[in-house]
């Protein structure tokens, strides 16, 4: 397709299509995600599932029982107490549980 000024108009469109795909590549974890993560790899246990990590941090993440979750909770305290704080995390019963 030509521009009536000459032949801009290919090489504005293939610039723009560039830097979209180069900005949809940078896209990355905030901080608090990763420490999030890190925390995770730490306290989680095999009977909880990480459901999600919000960008500040904030895990949620499903638990079969009580005390599965408070195990998890008081891990991520802990972990709180001597490193950087995160949001408290929200534990959610497994779905069609008690």
């Amino acid at each position: 397709m030509l521009d009536p000024r000459g032949r801009l108009l290919p090489y504005v469109r293939a610039v723009c299509v560039f830097a979209l795909f180069v900005g949809a590549c940078t896209i990355a974890n905030t901080p608090q995600q990763d420490l999030a993560y890190a925390r995770w790899a730490k306290c989680n246990s095999t009977s909880a599932t990480l459901e999600r990590v919000d960008l500040d941090g904030r895990i949620t993440f499903r638990y079969t029982t009580p005390g599965d979750r408070e195990e998890i909770v008081q891990c991520f305290t802990e972990a709180g107490r001597t490193g950087q704080p995160l949001p408290e995390p929200v534990g959610l019963r497994p779905v069609g549980g008690q």
